[in-house]
């Protein structure tokens, strides 16, 4: 398993998500837990395997997590969480 953190950017945008974004959230955190290379896509196209990854998410795809995963310290770091409403 993966360890997911956050850091003084991500957590007010996780911390101001609206009511129906949180279980989808839930579910997006649960997923990067145990599968962050295949749960997610390369931010860069030109590096498929790259370690920055956005995941999209939501009922209506309104939501985005870019993170990156750092698999020597079995660690997935949060770093931007978007919702559109």
């Amino acid at each position: 398993m993966y360890r997911i953190t956050t850091d003084q950017q991500s957590q007010p945008q996780i911390d101001a998500l609206p009511p129906e974004a949180l279980a989808p959230f839930a579910e997006v955190r649960a997923t990067l837990e145990v599968a962050p290379w295949t749960a997610g896509d390369s931010l860069n196209d030109n590096n498929p395997d790259g370690a920055v990854r956005t995941l999209v998410f939501g009922p209506d795809r309104q939501g985005m997590v870019t993170y990156l995963v750092l698999d020597e310290q079995r660690r997935v770091d949060l770093l931007d969480v978007l919702w559109l409403s």
